[in-house]
Order: C-alpha cells, then structure tokens, then sequence
C-alpha cells in the first residue's frame, strides 16, 4: 500500500461531472430539471432547482464583486440552510472567491462569545467581508472588527445584474477553507483545492452508486462541518435531486427527517450516530405511516457508531420497509476533505466483537464472542474507498500487520494542501504525502476499524482506556443525559468521568453512585471521580462533539458547575 497516489485509479472528477471547478459543475448541473428542495420541521418545501441557483449564483458574485471581493478572497458566511445560504456560497464560488462557512451560535446566550470567535475566525483567514444570514444583520453590524463590510443573504440575492465571462477559478485554486471540529485543540482551517473537494465528491458518488435519473439525497446536517458540505457538492455535482433541512429543525423535531426520508422516496441519507438513534426512538414512541423501503444508503459518520443506536433505528424502520444492509459505515476527516473508508453499498454492516484488553497501541484487536466478558462492539467502517491508501503505524511511524492497533495513516488525491497560515501545524501531520490522523484503529480484511483519539487515550497502569467507552455506559444510566465526558488529569493516572443530569432528575449524589458501580461493574476500572453537572456545561464543538480537553481545563480550573460528586 505505499504505492504512488496518483497512479492508483480512482474516478475523477472531469470525468464522472463534466468539470473540475464548482462552478463548471454547477453550470453543467443548471442544463437538468433536478435541484435542491429546502425544508422545515413541518416540510414545508421552498424550491431552488440548479437553474435558478446558477443564475442566483452569478448575481451573488456580482453583488460581492461591488463589495470589492476578487478571486481568491475569503468570503466568511453565517447562516443556517436556506435558499439564500446557497446562493452566498456559490455565488462566492462563481466569482472565484474561497468561502468560510463558520457555525451559527447554540443558544442567545453565547451571543458574545459567539461575536469574539466569529472576530477570531475572520482575522485568522483574512476574511474580505463577512455574509450574514438576514436574522444576523443588525446583530452584527457594529461589532466585526477589522473594518470588514458585513452583507446580508437577503441583500446578495436582490442583486439583479449578473457576473459575466468564464469562472475565475482554475482546478487547483484554493476553493475553501474548512474549519476543524477542534475536539483535541483550537479549531483550524483546512484549505482545499476545487480538484481535492470534487475529487472525493466523485469517489463518494461512485462508492454510494449514485443515479442520476433518480438517487435523492435528504440531509440535516449543518454544512459548516465538512460532511454536510460534501454531501451537498457531491449531489449537486452529480446533478441528482436534493432534500435539505436546518440542522436546527431536526434538532427541534427529530421525527422531522423520518418523515422527510419517507415523504421524498430518499435513497440515501449520511447523519452521525445519535441521529439514528433519536429517529429510531421517534419511531417506535410515536407509530405513523412511513415508507423507507426507498433507502439503500443510511451513512452513520462523525462520531463512534454505537450498537444499540443502529439496532433500535433498524428494527423501528424494518417495520417501514428499511433494509438492513442499507446501514453505511462511513470514516473520513476534513484534513482528507471527507471520505476515506466506506462500507460498499448493499454489503451489510459488520461489527468487530473484540477483547477491551487488547486494544492497545501496537497490540493485536483479539476477536471474542459477541457479549463476552469485556467485549467491545466496533464497526468495521469498510475498505478505503477509490483513490485512498490506508496504514495502520506505530509510534515510530512503521506499518503494522492487520489487526495491530496503532494510529491511522491516509494518504489521498484530496488530502489538504495544508492548515491555513499554520506551517508548524501543518508540518506536524503531513509528511511524504502522508497524512497522521490522530486516530486509533486497526485493519481487517473487511476494513478499517476505528477505535478512538490517540490525544483522549486514558492511560493508568500501563493499560489503554478508551473515554468512548466510559461515556457510552454512564449514558445508559437513568437520569443521566447522553452528553458525556471521560479525561484524564494531567501529569498522573486519575481519570474523570463527567455528565450532565437529565431534566426531572434532582437526586444528583446518587445518580453519581450508580453511574460510578457502573462503570467499575462492566468496564473493570472505576474512575477517580464521577461529577454531575447541569445541562449545557459540557463544552461541545460546533458540531456537537464533546470537547474532553477543554471539560478537563474547566474542571482543574474550577469553571464546570459541580452538582455533586463521587469518588471511587
């Protein structure tokens, strides 16, 4: 597998789209009917074929062109999934501008640190201006620094002239820069090339077996993390027809995306793991019509693939016509674009039962029966797809045998060419066209297994312990929210285990007690300390991620709101 990169075969995207930049492609994708069709959590539908986001798109350009952007400019947006979303980010592409898709705030309480952030963001890439969602507008205004103007989607889209001439952008411009969920550290931006983000558009396209007379791709997922962005370049790219919905609808109505998989016949659809979960729990608590049996694809990414999660999603949906084998492992980075392992269509899930004891760097994965005494449940997350080579190397960075743990080594056509303005970052993961993940894992002849960060790995006496793990049970425990944080403090072998109690739960102490007899009874290992916290209190990314570093700092520093506490 160390093979030159560029003679592996893989699809690419002059080929399989028509074009090599987003704007060619998106021209090419305005000659269909085919389009993008926005949704709420009631589904009510607002239109936006290719056509008119093409045009849309060329008066966007000429709108940010007024505002002084040029090609190559940073254009930062912040929006929700809209009409008008759409349009800022490709009218930026259209001008040959590099858009900055940043996260919208959780709540109106971070408002302020929302601003200093998004002030952060902008200086870090140089941002020509800001886009603001219309809501943002007079927020905003006043209070971005740097002189930069600030426009609204609303006022882009009123534009009434159009750019004119060929797209500015050549394949290998700077086409975006994507900010990292920033889990282990502060988030940074990835920059990619038009050739790197529709080179693993493609490749996702083929592995999926997209059709285009009549693939429907229904998504929620915010298109400021890289899989919700891919998701849509690549079906607009391939020119099949899309369903989108605000990721804060589905959060408000999670039954919202089971109904909108049913109600537009989606034969494919990516979402992380608690997704699955929350649709199949809505499935079962509230029985209705529905029709999956359209479903061939059900990508499950961005976060561990639990068990339980996909059963319960399985077994509600099988009674609407879902299809077992339609549940995709997916594994992939925003330093890779997207996509770097993925289960084959129509091939079933597979899990790994392997011995808790044996995960440990540069140890062999032991197979053991499923629910054996400290069995651990992974997904293999398929073969790598087109194009991309996988290692799996020890500390010394040597190739290990299959089955060995060790950190997880990628090396693709649509690799990053770097971390903007961060050479020692950069340097640190990219060496000889490799890319250092910071992942765990192992290979199989089925596939890559991930199994957990190499940054939130627990160690105490010489033994791997893995904070998915500990966070997984104490969620199970009644009372408890499924928002969870295992760490170790630093500098010694304690380890934390923090959660945030459920609403309608005051009992805190002893809800502490039973996740900490919990974890010592099915993981063998109790932690130094269990701490019940209020709801919120776990810092997330913007993606939803459980920042365990950062809980860890608050935690020494005295910031987490510590509702009560057991030690072991």
């Amino acid at each position: 597998m160390n093979g030159d990169v560029d003679t592996v075969d893989h699809p690419r995207p002059e080929d399989m789209f028509g074009g090599v930049t987003v704007a060619e492609v998106l021209e090419l994708a305005a000659t269909t009917s085919r389009g993008i069709t926005v949704v709420n959590r009631q589904l009510d539908q607002t239109p936006l074929p290719y056509a008119l986001l093409a045009v849309g798109a060329r008066r966007v350009a000429r709108g940010l062109a007024r505002a002084g952007v040029g090609k190559g400019d940073r254009v930062a947006i912040v929006s929700s999934t809209s009409p008008g979303f759409l349009l800022s980010l490709f009218g930026a592409w259209r001008g040959g501008a590099v858009p900055v898709v940043l996260p919208l705030p959780h709540r109106v309480s971070d408002l302020p640190e929302f601003v200093a952030e998004i002030n952060r963001r902008l200086d870090h890439v140089d941002a020509r201006c800001l886009v603001v969602a219309d809501a943002f507008g007079d927020f905003v205004s006043g209070r971005i620094t740097g002189g930069r103007p600030v426009l609204t989607c609303g006022e882009l889209a009123a534009e009434r002239e159009e750019i004119t001439g060929p797209p500015p952008a050549g394949p290998d411009d700077l086409a975006y820069l994507q900010f990292t969920s920033g889990t282990t550290g502060l988030p940074r931006a990835v920059a990619l090339t038009h050739r790197q983000m529709l080179t693993n558009a493609a490749v996702c396209c083929e592995r999926l077996g997209l059709d285009r007379d009549r693939s429907v791709h229904v998504s929620w997922l915010p298109l400021y993390h890289d899989m919700g962005l891919i998701s849509v370049l690549s079906g607009m790219a391939y020119r099949i027809t899309l369903v989108l919905q605000p990721p804060e609808d589905f959060l408000a109505r999670p039954d919202s995306w089971v109904d909108a998989l049913s109600r537009f016949r989606a034969t494919s659809t990516v979402a992380p793991n608690f997704a699955y979960g929350l649709a199949g729990q809505g499935m079962r608590l509230r029985p209705r019509e529905l029709d999956l049996s359209a479903l061939e694809v059900c990508g499950d990414g961005a976060e561990p693939i639990r068990a339980a999660n996909l059963e319960q999603f399985m077994e509600a949906g099988a009674v609407h016509g879902l299809r077992p084998e339609a549940m995709t492992p997916m594994y992939g980075l925003a330093e890779a674009t997207l996509a770097v392992a993925m289960g084959v269509k129509g091939r079933p899930l597979e899990w790994d039962h392997v011995s808790r004891e044996g995960l440990q760097a540069g140890a062999a994965a032991r197979p053991v029966p499923a629910g054996a005494p400290g069995a651990r449940a992974l997904a293999v997350c398929g073969p790598p797809v087109p194009g991309v080579q996988v290692e799996i190397r020890d500390e010394d960075g040597k190739p290990l045998e299959h089955r060995r743990v060790g950190e997880i080594w990628v090396r693709s056509p649509s690799l990053m060419q770097g971390y903007w303005e961060d050479p020692e970052a950069t340097a640190a993961v990219l060496g000889d066209g490799w890319l250092r993940t910071g992942d765990l894992g192992y290979r199989t002849p089925e596939g890559l297994v991930v199994c957990g960060r190499v940054k939130d790995m627990i160690i105490v006496a010489g033994r791997n312990l893995y904070p998915e793990d500990y966070e997984h049970v104490a969620a199970k425990v009644e009372g408890v929210r499924p928002v969870c944080a295992a760490f170790a403090l630093p500098d010694t072998e304690r380890m934390v285990v923090a959660f945030e109690a459920a609403k309608g739960f005051d009992n805190h102490a002893e809800i502490a007690a039973v996740v900490m007899k919990r974890l010592r009874e099915q993981l063998g290992h109790a932690p130094d300390a269990v701490v019940a916290l209020k709801k919120g209190a776990i810092p997330r990314t913007s993606s939803g991620k459980v920042q365990r570093g950062l809980c860890r700092e608050r935690y020494l520093s005295g910031q987490l709101p510590v509702m009560a506490e057991t030690t072991r």
